[in-house]
C-alpha cells in the first residue's frame, strides 16, 4: 500500500503548526526554508496511507481562521463534520482528508502524538516524545504543550519500500531475488541479463529500514547446488555473518531487507517454496503461481509449500 511523506510546518505570527502531503501547499519542502505565508518547512513529520482499507481511518484536517490553528484528528465527532467546506464545531472548518492512519500498532509502524498549546491555541503533532518531554494525557511539557493522546499509527519519516527483482536461471533452475537492479543489469520481464538470469518482473516491495516489529531477510548461495535461500530465521543456517559459510554449505550474502513475521493492516504474506528435483527455492505473493498455499502440500512443477518467510507492504 502506498505511503505520502506529511510535511510539517511552523508559522511563528501566528504560532500555527500545519502538516501537508501536498509539496506544492507551501512551496518548498526543504527544512529551514521559509515558504508561502511566511511558514517555515521543519522537515517530514510522518507518512500516512494513500488509500482507505480495512483497519485503517482517515485523518480529517480543520482550520479555524479565528485563531489561526489547523487541527487533525480521527474521531469526526470532536468537529462534527467531514465536509469539505463546511464548519464544525469551535469554528473549524473540514479541509478534507490528510490521509489513512492506523488506530493500532503495527510492524514498522510508531505512535504519531497529539499536543495542545492553549494559550497559543497551536495542535502540534510529532512522533519525537522528546520534543514536548511527555505522553501523559494531561500533563504539560515543554514550551507549555499539554498531551491529549495519540493520534494513530503509521510509518516514520524514513519509510522506504525497494523493489525485489526475481530472476531465473533455466541452466541451474535457480530464482535469484535482488533489490540492487545493478546486479544482473535488466528488470525487463523476459530479458535475460547477467550470468544468464532471466527477469520474471517485479517480486514484491521489502522495508529498507529495521522498525520495531520488523525482522531482516537474509541471503545466501549454495555454489555447489546454484541455488539461492532467504529465510529470516538465522538459526535455519546458523550465521549473519557476510561471506561466512554455515549449515548445508550456504554462505550469507547479507540481507536483502526487512519483514514482518505478522500480518498487518495492508499488507500480503510472502509464500515459500522448495523444489525437491531441482533444489530451488521460490517465493512469491501469488500463491496460485504453485496452486498451494498450505504447508507440506507439493504442487506445479514440484513446489512444495514451507509456509510463509513473511509479510510486505501490498503496493
Amino acid at each position: 500500500m502506498s505511503v505520502l511523506k506529511v510535511y510539517r510546518y511552523y508559522q511563528s505570527d501566528f504560532n500555527n503548526h500545519l502538516y501537508t502531503t501536498n509539496e506544492k501547499e507551501i512551496g518548498t519542502t526543504t527544512q529551514g526554508h521559509k515558504g508561502d505565508h511566511n511558514y517555515i518547512c521543519e522537515g517530514v513529520g510522518f507518512t500516512v496511507f494513500t488509500q482507505h482499507c480495512n483497519g485503517l481511518s482517515p485523518i480529517f484536517r480543520y482550520f479555524n481562521s479565528k485563531v489561526n490553528d489547523h487541527f487533525y484528528t480521527t474521531n469526526a465527532a470532536e468537529i462534527g463534520t467531514t465536509t469539505t467546506g463546511k464548519t464544525g464545531n469551535n469554528g473549524y472548518v473540514c479541509e478534507g482528508i490528510l490521509g489513512y492512519i492506523s488506530p493500532n500498532e503495527f510492524p514498522g509502524g510508531i505512535p504519531i502524538h497529539r499536543y495542545f498549546l492553549d494559550n497559543k491555541n497551536d495542535h502540534f503533532y510529532t512522533s519525537n516524545v522528546n520534543e514536548i518531554g511527555t505522553i501523559t494525557v494531561g500533563h504539560k511539557g515543554n514550551h507549555g504543550y499539554k498531551y491529549e493522546g495519540i493520534l494513530g499509527y503509521a510509518y516514520p519519516a524514513e519509510h522506504h519500500l525497494n523493489m525485489v527483482h526475481r530472476y531465473y536461471h533455466e541452466g541451474v533452475k535457480d530464482h535469484f531475488y535482488t533489490t540492487d537492479k545493478e546486479e544482473i543489469g535488466t528488470t525487463i520481464p523476459g530479458a535475460v541479463g547477467k550470468h544468464g538470469y532471466k527477469s520474471e518482473g517485479l517480486a514484491f516491495y521489502i522495508f529498507t529500514h529495521h522498525h520495531l516489529g520488523l525482522k531482516p531477510v537474509y541471503r545466501y548461495y549454495k555454489d555447489n547446488m546454484k541455488n539461492h535461500f532467504y529465510t529470516a530465521n538465522p538459526d535455519e543456517i546458523g550465521t549473519t555473518e557476510y561471506r561466512k559459510s554455515g549449515k548445508n554449505g550456504y554462505v550469507s550474502e547479507g540481507v536483502l531487507g526487512y519483514m514482518s513475521p505478522v500480518n498487518f493492516s495492508g499488507s500480503i504474506p510472502v509464500y515459500r517454496y522448495y523444489c525437491n528435483r531441482d533444489s530451488d527455492h521460490f517465493y512469491t505473493v501469488n500463491p496460485e503461481e504453485i496452486g498451494t498455499s498450505q504447508p507440506g502440500l507439493t504442487s506445479q512443477n514440484g513446489y512444495t509449500c514451507e509456509g510463509i518467510l513473511g509479510y510486505v507492504p501490498h503496493h
